[in-house]
């Protein structure tokens, strides 16, 4: 496992632990900034790292607050975390969407990273948020003009690409969906035991109908609906290949996953939010000519359109795989049906691609970082 460095970010003494595979002798390098989900700590991107010069990427992975080596969360966080306050919990995403600005910031300062080149093919930066972290890297895209000048102005020569990758359980606002599944929801199974099913839940690899080659008997491709996918993970005689935590070595696992912010903020979190305030960030991230009021300014007035949308020309990648977790694929198919909508409708939209990976489960960076890299690249230069 790669040794964590840490950042200052702010003035209030804000750390944020990470790791660096290490700048590179070019000057057209992209560095990749990645934010970790739920358990699964920056450490679990760690096998990236030795792969990272073949792609000519340098790849960062922090530990998002109240994770190993970050500054937790104060007892007021705490507090609106449990809350039910609907009109805090935009207050409380912005500030972590600040936290990743302000660290972007500060690698851009600190570690000297090349600047994109004019197609924003090469140098400059990539953000990428993985699961949950999602919600934080969504956050800190949707509320980026809000943040003070001079961190935009940094940060504008730098970011070129946006990936949102395996993105699920509601984290881009999508509804829940009768017959859906997940084991931490589960209440049949004891309470001690919802982390170990959830792993290898969320770590199995699938056969999901809509992407299995149909029979002889089959009348075509299913349509996309829920019994198209499988929402529990194989039974043992069913598996075909074993799930990621099945082939994880104990003592690497535990160096990957941090057992306390899932109890102390991440799943109150998660009950607490409403899928309103999600689908929102969703909507600010990808429409540029999508206008609400920011979190403390409720004066301010809804645009028909705005021409002052913050750096349009970031472009959004998405990746997922097709032997993931059913809620990935459902919660991605609902995301491609708003983008083709909104074309349709003319609206002003950033450009954003679907990249989807043949094989892949919700832990491709860990099984494949090759080929993750590989697919990470593809959206760079697509």
């Amino acid at each position: 496992m790669a040794c964590f460095e840490t950042a200052t970010i702010d003035d209030a003494g804000t750390q944020l632990a990470f790791i660096d595979s290490g700048a590179l002798p070019s000057e057209t390098y992209t560095t990749l900034i990645i934010v970790h989900g739920h358990t699964y700590h920056a450490q679990n991107f760690s096998r990236l790292l030795p792969f990272a010069k073949d792609h000519n990427l340098r790849v960062i992975a922090l530990n998002r607050r109240d994770y190993v080596g970050s500054t937790p969360y104060s007892e007021s966080e705490l507090a609106i975390i449990n809350s039910n306050n609907d009109d805090a919990f935009p207050v409380f995403l912005q500030a972590r969407g600040l936290e990743i600005a302000r660290f972007l910031v500060w690698v851009i300062r600190e570690k000297n990273i090349p600047r994109a080149n004019a197609d924003g093919k090469e140098g400059g930066l990539a953000v990428l948020g993985w699961s949950l972290g999602n919600l934080i890297t969504m956050a800190f895209m949707r509320y980026l003009k809000s943040y003070p000048s001079e961190i935009v102005e940094t940060i504008r020569p730098y970011l070129r690409t946006f990936y949102i990758y395996e993105c699920g359980a509601g984290t881009l606002g999508y509804p829940s969906l009768e017959g859906g599944y997940h084991p931490l929801n589960d209440t049949t199974i004891p309470p001690r035991m919802r982390g170990i099913v959830f792993g290898n839940w969320v770590s199995s690899y699938y056969r999901h109908p809509y992407y299995s080659p149909p029979s002889s008997s089959d009348n075509g491709k299913p349509g996309r609906t829920i019994s198209s996918l499988r929402v529990r993970a194989p039974e043992r005689d069913e598996v075909y290949r074993p799930s990621t935590l099945d082939s994880i070595a104990p003592a690497d696992l535990m160096k990957c996953v941090d057992p306390v912010p899932p109890v102390r903020s991440e799943q109150p979190f998660m009950g607490t939010i409403s899928r309103s305030i999600m689908y929102e960030q969703t909507l600010g991230v990808l429409l540029l000519d999508y206008a609400k009021a920011q979190p403390g300014d409720p004066k301010a007035q809804a645009k028909e359109e705005r021409d002052d949308a913050i750096l349009p020309d970031v472009k959004v990648r998405v990746i997922y795989g097709d032997a993931s977790i059913w809620s990935i694929t459902w919660n991605t198919w609902e995301l491609e049906k708003d983008v083709e909508k909104w074309r349709r409708e003319g609206r002003k939209i950033r450009d954003v691609r679907f990249l989807l990976v043949e094989g892949a489960n919700h832990f491709l960076h860990w099984d494949d970082p090759e080929l993750f890299l590989k697919t990470v690249k593809d959206g760079l230069v697509a």
